[in-house]
C-alpha cells in the first residue's frame, strides 16, 4: 500500500526518531514510531494542526514522502481511550509492521503507524520525495476574527 509522510527534509526517513524523542498520540517518548497518512491531504492537515507559527516563519524545507508499505496493516477500528498505551503495547508486542488507525482530525480518514523495530518494517521504503509548500490559505484568519 502507499502511505504519505510530510516532514522537514532532515527528518525524511523511516526511523521514528521524532516520535521516540517526544512521543505522540499513539506512542510514549522512548518508543520509535513513524506517523504516516493514507492520503497526502491528511498528512498535510496532521502537520498543519501542530504548526503554531505564522506562515512566514515556516521553514522552507518541508518534503512530501511517498512510502510503500508492502503489507496490509493491522487495523484498529476505534480510537481507544488511551491511544499511547494502546500504541505502546502494539509496538512492544510486535503485532505487525504497520497499524491503520482512524484520524482524529477527519472522520473516515486513516493514519498508518509504522513500527521501525518490527522485522518486516524494513520492507517499507520511500519511493518518492518532493518539495512541499503549504498553501497560504491554511493560515487565513477565520471569518469574523479580529474584526
Amino acid at each position: 500500500m502507499i502511505a504519505w509522510r510530510l516532514c522537514r527534509h532532515p527528518f525524511a526517513d523511516l526511523k521514528g526518531d521524532g516520535a521516540r524523542l517526544y512521543g505522540g498520540r499513539w506512542n510514549s517518548p522512548g518508543r520509535p514510531m513513524v506517523y504516516l497518512a493514507e492520503h497526502p491531504t491528511l498528512a498535510a492537515l496532521e502537520v498543519r494542526v501542530h504548526l503554531d507559527l505564522p506562515l512566514e516563519l515556516i521553514p522552507d524545507d518541508y518534503v512530501l514522502m511517498r512510502i510503500n508499505v508492502p503489507e496490509a496493516p493491522f487495523e484498529s477500528p476505534d480510537i481507544p481511550p488511551d491511544t499511547a498505551k494502546y500504541g505502546d503495547a502494539w509496538l512492544t508486542e510486535l503485532r505487525g509492521p504497520a497499524l491503520r488507525v482512524p484520524s482524529v482530525l477527519v472522520p473516515h480518514a486513516w493514519n498508518i503507524l509504522l513500527n521501525p523495530r518490527h522485522p518486516d518494517a524494513e520492507r517499507s521504503f520511500v519511493s518518492a520525495v518532493e518539495a512541499f509548500r503549504f498553501d497560504p490559505r491554511l493560515w487565513r484568519p477565520l471569518a469574523g476574527e479580529g474584526s
